[in-house]
């Protein structure tokens, strides 16, 4: 289980770290911007250690372009079409088929 919350968590820094290029006008901003970055890679990493590669990347890379196209839309406005919001409910679907389908021995090594 702590396994995934460091794959949650490194999505939640890869979200962190992309809205902060957009939005970061401070040395403080790009300070924390850096930190996200590798935040994201260290809590990636160490989530490889216990489960399969491309599971991690995929459910990495999956949320973190989700929680990017959130945020875009909540935070900065983005225009939301219908066509946008079934692409994202297909890649949230991957994402979780993905969890749902990892091997048993890959989930218990947590």
């Amino acid at each position: 289980m702590k396994t995934w919350i460091w794959l949650l968590a490194a999505a939640a820094t890869e979200v962190g770290w992309v809205c902060g290029v957009k939005a970061a006008d401070s040395p403080l901003d790009w300070a924390a911007t850096i930190a996200c970055i590798m935040a994201s890679f260290v809590l990636a990493l160490a989530a490889a250690r216990q489960l399969p590669a491309t599971t991690v990347y995929v459910i990495f890379v999956g949320l973190g372009a989700l929680g990017t196209a959130v945020l875009d839309i909540l935070a900065f406005g983005a225009a939301l079409h219908a066509s946008s919001l079934a692409f994202l409910a297909l890649l949230l679907s991957g994402v979780i088929g993905l969890k749902l389908t990892a091997s048993d021995d890959a989930s218990r090594k947590d």
